[in-house]
């Protein structure tokens, strides 16, 4: 005589079950690559912003004077 146990899948039901954690872990991979693709480009971004705000706040040099010396 053959235990059932109900919280088991039934074995017609493991190949089903099995699948459905692939396509799941697929999602979850691709989620995750969309995530990094974006938080790079964010991070890029955030870079350039910073390098323009520091050079707004870089103090100004005078313009160079040309000078002759004199003979």
């Amino acid at each position: 005589m053959a235990k059932l146990n109900p919280g088991a899948p039934q074995k017609g039901q493991e190949p089903k079950k099995g699948q459905e954690l692939i396509s799941l872990a697929q999602k979850l991979a691709r989620d995750a690559e969309r995530h990094a693709l974006l938080s790079a480009s964010l991070a890029s971004q955030a870079d350039r912003l910073m390098v323009a705000g520091l050079r707004l706040l870089e103090p100004k040099t005078p313009a160079a004077k040309e000078f002759r010396l004199s003979q």
